[in-house]
């Protein structure tokens, strides 16, 4: 006996509901899938890109403070700061930088970093005291010790906060005088930049101290 049904049976029209249903339940869990990739991509991706950016950020300000002296000459620092008056373009010491904090970052000239806007730098500068020998114990001094902490802080828009830090010592190569007037580079940058979109650009910059004469 022939069980075929009618293509205009209702029990076949429920059938091919059933199926249609099936099958947009089976789609939709893959679109909700695929997109929770995609989003967690973008945003790994996001992330990777500020991480990279705020290292830049940290380092090229601490190549700034570092090829600083270490103390203003003729002077004795007591308080760490900049002297009154100074701004950043007159800073003429590493602990000038002590409590310094810029949104967007700039340049030393005071020229915004194109491509920054919304984030933020400071800087903190610190004696440090060392103890021990084996097994040296180092704190934070309240007077001078010779040994200084330079501690830069970027924060991105989103939050993700980027820290590195130098140590500067006042027997540094940074502290040799030259014995006739000359004139050296001391820190080199570099900013790299892809196509006109100034988010895509980066900058970079390093201490040359071996250049010291």
């Amino acid at each position: 006996m022939a069980n075929d049904l009618p293509a205009n049976s209702p029990r076949r029209r429920g059938f091919t509901l059933v199926e249609a249903t099936i099958a947009l339940l089976v789609v939709s869990v893959m679109m909700v899938a695929a997109m929770s990739v995609a989003g967690q991509s973008a945003r790994s991706r996001t992330v990777q890109q500020e991480q990279v950016r705020g290292e830049a950020m940290a380092r090229q300000l601490l190549s700034e403070i570092m090829q600083m002296p270490y103390q203003q000459a003729g002077a004795t620092t007591t308080v760490l700061g900049p002297e009154t008056g100074e701004t950043r373009s007159t800073y003429n010491d590493v602990d000038d930088f002590n409590g310094w904090s810029e949104s967007p970052p700039q340049y030393a000239s005071g020229t915004a970093i194109p491509g920054f806007t919304g984030w933020k730098r400071t800087a903190k500068v610190e004696w440090l005291s060392v103890t021990g020998t084996t097994l040296p114990i180092v704190t934070v001094s309240l007077i001078e010790t010779g040994l200084k902490r330079i501690t830069v802080t970027v924060t991105a828009p989103s939050g993700k906060v980027t820290t590195l830090v130098g140590l500067r010592s006042k027997y540094s190569p940074f502290e040799h005088v030259p014995s006739v007037a000359t004139t050296y580079t001391s820190c080199m940058g570099v900013r790299v930049q892809v196509g006109s979109d100034s988010t895509t650009a980066s900058s970079a910059s390093a201490d040359l101290v071996n250049q010291v004469p």
